[in-house]
């Protein structure tokens, strides 16, 4: 009896995942990659063997005449695909409200410092969140940043000085997230995190606690986006513990300092917006969770822009001359001195990095949940069958596909900073660059980002000339094992004393 009871089991648990891997035909043959049971389309991701990125990208390409393509998620959970740019639109700006929902789940209960950004959050709860944060990073706001933002970059510089007598190559992403989290330490929270003179500073080990390319935050990362119902059951968080309690320590001090002694920097201002200017006292947990997106904000992202910025300089001598031109004219008007109204007129600089964002983006797709039915147009051109997408169901923009498409981009393996020229931008669709996102969930820390990557860029490349190190590994390639773009071997650089 306990064989037969052992067989039902089996045929039945076989008969669910035959059933649920046919989704997609149920719904009217929809063309996709054949999925595997339990696995669905992503089984190489698991393995490592590939980043779920390159996944999309391969079925972006597979079906070329397709507006969207149909594919299964961990335990067969469908989901779709999008390729053509109108439909990207749709899902990213003019339907927002059918897709206001990012496909990244985490349990409040376990991450509840996590569950103030307002990336994890959707509905009236994400509108509160990203207001909270919309008033702190103005551009009035940042624009007052920039002497702090300078001091920080000429301490890189002078790092830089001092540790090449020593060894004269550079890790870039390591480099580059020094003086990303020192900037956000000073303009955030008004304290040195020491990370160009001590090691084992804890506020850059916390940092990389949470974005370090380790097994750990792979595992996380990956259980937020395709298993959450496992992380849940499992009760693993996305912070750690000990970050979760040095952050709330970290935090507490600032408050108590900033009831005597104000300062002119973003964390001013959010206690300021959160307390009312002081006349209620704030919620520690929306403080210390907006501080967390402080970090996820200004640290991990921008540093990884301006490693790969510096990679493509140092391969390609010619435009790193055009954007020093550029920048030591400037400079000029204002006596050889890097001014806050002087960021504004490095254009070229500025579309090197959106360049940089194009070929090299931090964040491969952007993940979405159809958060009520919602219509799509017929898949293929001479189609008239229409499908609905249900409730629920994940909806993946391929951002990494899409920057790589040759129809979009000819050349796209060509780093070309005259694609971002405003002519050649209105030659294209809005939504063929995603380096940022796109419609009401655009990425809250974009002028601040683009603020300190230029100042801490520009003050580099003012006193030296980068070349890439007899240690780079060629071609450059990013590690499958993470959820945000990261070297496989690093970024190795050199620099030079520019005359």
């Amino acid at each position: 009896m306990f064989g037969l009871y052992v067989a039902l089991t089996v045929l039945a648990v076989c008969l669910y995942f035959k059933w649920s891997c046919s989704y997609w035909t149920r719904m009217g043959n929809v063309a996709g990659p054949k999925p595997l049971p339990i696995f669905g389309n992503l089984l190489e991701q698991l393995t490592g063997q590939k980043h779920f990125g390159e996944i999309f990208e391969e079925m972006y390409r597979a079906f070329p005449q397709a507006s969207w393509v149909g594919f299964y998620k961990i335990s067969n959970q469908p989901g779709i695909v999008v390729r053509d740019l109108e439909l990207v639109r749709e899902v990213l700006t003019s339907s927002f409200s059918y897709f206001n929902q990012n496909d990244f789940q985490i349990d409040e209960k376990i991450d509840p410092l996590l569950a103030y950004n307002p990336f994890v959050q959707a509905g009236e709860r994400w509108k509160e969140r990203r207001n909270q944060m919309t008033s702190v990073f103005t551009m009035n706001r940042i624009r007052a940043t920039f002497p702090l933002v300078q001091q920080v970059a000429q301490d890189f510089a002078q790092y830089i000085d001092r540790t090449r007598k020593m060894d004269a190559h550079f890790e870039a992403k390591d480099i580059c997230a020094k003086y990303t989290i020192n900037v956000v330490a000073s303009i955030a929270f008004g304290i040195d995190a020491e990370s160009f003179t001590n090691p084992n500073a804890e506020f850059v080990r916390m940092g990389n606690a949470l974005f370090a390319p380790t097994w750990m935050t792979a595992i996380r990362s990956q259980l937020a986006l395709f298993a959450p119902g496992i992380a849940k059951l499992l009760r693993v968080p996305f912070i750690p513990g000990y970050v979760d309690r040095w952050f709330r320590n970290m935090v507490r001090d600032t408050v108590r300092q900033r009831k005597t002694a104000k300062r002119h920097d973003l964390f001013q201002a959010m206690y300021d917006s959160l307390s009312e200017n002081g006349t209620v006292e704030a919620n520690e947990n929306h403080i210390v969770g907006h501080s967390v997106t402080f970090l996820s904000e200004g640290f991990e992202t921008s540093s990884t822009m301006m490693s790969y910025l510096l990679y493509e300089l140092a391969a390609n001598p010619s435009i790193q001359d055009k954007v020093v031109k550029e920048l030591r004219t400037v400079m000029d008007e204002s006596e050889g001195q890097l001014t806050e109204a002087g960021l504004h007129k490095l254009v070229y600089m500025e579309a090197a990095m959106m360049e940089t964002l194009r070929m090299h983006t931090p964040v491969f797709t952007l993940p979405r949940i159809c958060t009520k039915d919602f219509e799509l147009p017929p898949q293929f051109p001479n189609d008239t069958k229409r499908v609905t997408l249900q409730a629920g169901t994940s909806v993946v923009i391929p951002v990494y596909a899409i920057h790589y498409d040759p129809d979009i981009y000819p050349a796209p393996y060509d780093f070309d900073p005259d694609r971002f020229t405003e002519e050649n931008r209105k030659s294209r669709p809005r939504h063929a660059f995603l380096g940022f996102g796109e419609g009401p969930r655009l990425c809250l820390g974009m002028k601040f980002a683009l603020h300190q990557s230029k100042i801490g860029i520009a003050t580099l490349l003012n006193k030296y000339r980068v070349k890439l190190s007899p240690k780079q590994e060629l071609p450059l390639e990013f590690a499958r094992n993470c959820f945000l773009l990261s070297p496989k071997t690093g970024i190795w650089l050199n620099f030079e004393d520019r005359q």
